[in-house]
């Protein structure tokens, strides 16, 4: 049940950020989006039948968390008005907010059991 209320929050948010200015230029919003719709459907997966390889799963696992750390760094390290307490509390935040995201994909991923 839970695994559902998370899957809605994170579309919720996708869609809401689709109205926010593009900050990095049309290839890195374009790319961080085409990773965020797949990964996201990693978590519907989670709830519903097993959607593709358990291989293509952990590939995208490894680039979802690559792709969210980089994309993090990229957000603060831009933003000079943060400072390092700022940087701090929002690499924090970004990383408690996917934590469960990236647990969910892990887990789909690289385990067998039933997730729901």
């Amino acid at each position: 049940m839970l695994w559902k209320i998370y899957f809605w929050l994170i579309i919720a948010i996708s869609i809401a950020s689709m109205f926010v200015e593009a900050v990095h230029g049309p290839v890195i919003e374009t790319t961080d989006t085409v990773i965020s719709i797949i990964s996201t459907i990693g978590l519907f997966g989670l709830y519903n039948k097993q959607l593709l390889s358990k291989s293509f799963w952990k590939f995208v696992f490894i680039i979802t968390v690559i792709e969210v750390l980089a994309y993090t760094m990229l957000d603060v390290l831009n933003d000079p008005e943060l400072g390092v307490g700022g940087m701090i509390f929002v690499t924090a935040f970004t990383l408690i907010i996917m934590f469960p995201f990236f647990l969910g994909l892990y887990r789909y991923g690289f385990r067998k059991q039933n997730l729901a």
